[in-house]
């Protein structure tokens, strides 16, 4: 160690070293691309610019004069000089202004596509198809472990609990991603999904690139089953936005989106339908009975007046025939109501448990029922309402009459969507 070096805090290095960079840089003129950008709710925005070799944090402060919203991926150059946070011993563009210097390469080939895509009609509104008005089938295809999945299982689970999930884990961003987006939706389509959602949770836009693909785009565009994107936040739009069925803001969004219509809604539209029912034959009988008071009145039918009490009792009749018929159609809708519900809840993963059937497990995962079992294996045996530890004594031998039997395993999985 040279001598005479003499010895200082962290503070005061950090001191030292803003005062000289901060003398050195009081103003800089920088190019470069737009990468994590933020929008503070405090009106401060955040971002990176970055080029092949580097990057450096910037802010640009509120009020600070702004013309365009900047975006991850465009190509900008900021204006300001370089500030120092002693607390965290970093440094950063401080930004006095930002202009657009054309446009990043990742934004110039969303523009590109979107532009191909929309001239080929895949965006027009005319071919996109409605969302069925009761679903009781969905199909997801999103990462199983991001935000997204728990959110819209949770929304779904509250509101319509009834509801099949088909889940096909995918992949959501990175090289593989498109491919296996495009898959799942292929393999969604074999499935009596009525709609698929496909989407993932906000990101940059290289984060959410695998949803700008030509790739993924067909696959949307040939789904026979409507499709929701759910890609990002509400400020996010991508290709698969364009070219879905449905745009939601979030994935919460399109799991509220797709459940809606829950059975208390059918009951209530029920209601309303009787109760419409109801004023429109009270009107009707109104005007009959208005017109039959007028040609009481009339010099051309006093002489019939037994006719048209008879007339009368006749209408009343109708009446109340019309009351029954309405009342049986009203209790066939009820009764069908009744039959989708039961139906529902014997699609209910618990149901064959209730049924006496029971699942095995090995160490925490579940046994499939081509998976051969060894004598001396323990196992766990899990029933409705009971959890127990057995053993595997031998197997049946060939020749035993009952060798080709195996145990039953339902492949439901509690509190668990469906997975492929």
């Amino acid at each position: 160690m040279p001598d005479g070096v003499p010895t200082v805090t962290v503070s005061e290095l950090t001191q030292q070293l803003q005062l000289l960079l901060e003398e050195a840089f009081p103003y800089v003129r920088v190019r470069g691309e737009i990468s994590n950008y933020k929008l503070h709710s405090s009106g401060h925005r955040y971002f990176t610019l970055k080029d092949e070799g580097a990057q450096i944090a910037c802010v640009l402060w509120r009020g600070r004069p702004l013309n365009f919203e900047p975006c991850d991926g465009m190509r900008v150059v900021a204006e300001g000089n370089i500030s120092v946070r002693p607390q965290r011993g970093q440094y950063q563009l401080d930004c006095w202004s930002l202009e657009p210097d054309g446009i990043g390469s990742l934004y110039e080939a969303f523009e590109r596509l979107k532009q191909e895509l929309q001239a080929r009609g895949w965006f027009d509104s005319a071919r996109k198809r409605p969302l069925p008005r009761l679903i009781l089938r969905i199909g997801i295809a999103t990462s199983p472990t991001g935000a997204a999945i728990h959110d819209m299982l949770t929304t779904l689970r509250r509101r319509m609990p009834a509801a099949l999930i088909y889940f096909r884990p995918t992949l959501v961003q990175g090289e593989g991603a498109p491919a296996d987006i495009a898959q799942a939706i292929a393999e969604l389509n074999q499935t009596d999904a009525q709609v698929l959602i496909v989407g993932r949770g906000g990101g940059s836009l290289e984060d959410l690139w695998a949803f700008n693909t030509l790739e993924v785009a067909q696959a949307i565009y040939h789904s026979r089953i409507p499709v929701v994107s759910a890609v990002g936040h509400e400020v996010d739009y991508t290709i698969a936005d364009f070219v879905a069925d449905v745009r939601a803001p979030t994935p919460t969004a399109a799991a509220e989106l797709v459940s809606q219509f829950g059975l208390q809604a059918i009951l209530e539209w029920l209601a309303a339908v009787e109760q419409r029912l109801e004023r429109e034959l009270a009107r009707e009988l109104e005007r009959a009975r208005q017109r039959l008071n007028s040609a009481e009145q009339h010099s051309a039918f006093r002489r019939v007046q037994e006719r048209l009490h008879l007339l009368g009792q006749e209408l009343d009749e109708f009446s109340e025939r019309l009351d029954a018929a309405i009342e049986r159609a009203l209790a066939q809708a009820a009764e069908r109501l009744r039959m989708v519900e039961l139906r529902c809840q014997s699609l209910h993963p618990l149901a064959p448990l209730r049924r006496g059937f029971a699942l095995l497990q090995a160490r925490g995962r579940f046994v499939p029922a081509e998976q051969p079992l060894h004598p001396g294996q323990q196992l766990e045996l899990l029933r409705l309402q009971d959890r127990l530890t057995i053993r595997v004594l031998r197997r049946l031998s060939d020749g035993d009459s009952h060798s080709k039997e195996r145990p039953h395993v339902h492949p439901s999985v509690p509190e668990q969507p469906s997975l492929f």
